[in-house]
């Protein structure tokens, strides 16, 4: 069978495979999100909410060397669009499955939002008083950018995404 991809002659086919690897992985991270990353129609944006509750938390004593504010952390095998400051489009990159917009790839000292695509849903979790807590006013309906907050007591604002799936 013959390859409709062609290398220069000077190409090796290594530099082609990473040249390809590059080009095909904008295109693999929205197929893994469900929804095109241009999609806007319809869009609005959800704050999510953290309760007050006791306000006395260990965490809150210790900030990273890095400064760090915030950050969401994708517990799904899928990867939701993330954005660090508050910015169109939707989202400014795509957090891999099972990362923290804190750590590789993003490295980012805060996080501002997510972003669900057009017929999905998910679950924000936030850690307040050494565990992690939901409210149900916390399921975010897609098409929607979810803005997180800071948390009474805590020095850092931790949002977790989990659950995503279609609704």
């Amino acid at each position: 069978m013959k390859s409709l991809i062609r290398r220069p002659r000077n190409e090796s086919p290594k530099r082609l495979g990473k040249r390809l690897a590059t080009l095909a992985l904008p295109v693999v991270a929205a197929m893994a999100l469900g929804f095109p990353a241009s999609a806007a129609p319809n869009t609005t944006t959800q704050v999510l909410v953290a309760e007050a509750g006791d306000t006395s938390s260990a965490s809150g004593a210790a900030v990273s060397p890095q400064a760090l504010t915030s950050y969401i952390s994708n517990e799904n095998d899928i990867g939701i669009g993330v954005s660090q400051n508050n910015t169109p489009p939707l989202y400014e990159a795509i957090l891999p499955g099972h990362r923290r917009t804190d750590g590789s790839p993003l490295g980012w000292d805060h996080a501002y939002s997510f972003y669900i695509g057009p017929g999905y849903c998910a679950d924000a979790w936030y850690w307040q008083n050494n565990g992690w807590r939901f409210d149900p006013r916390n399921t975010v309906k897609g098409s929607k950018e979810a803005q997180i907050v800071a948390i009474p007591g805590e020095a850092v604002a931790r949002w977790a995404v989990r659950n995503v799936r279609v609704c």
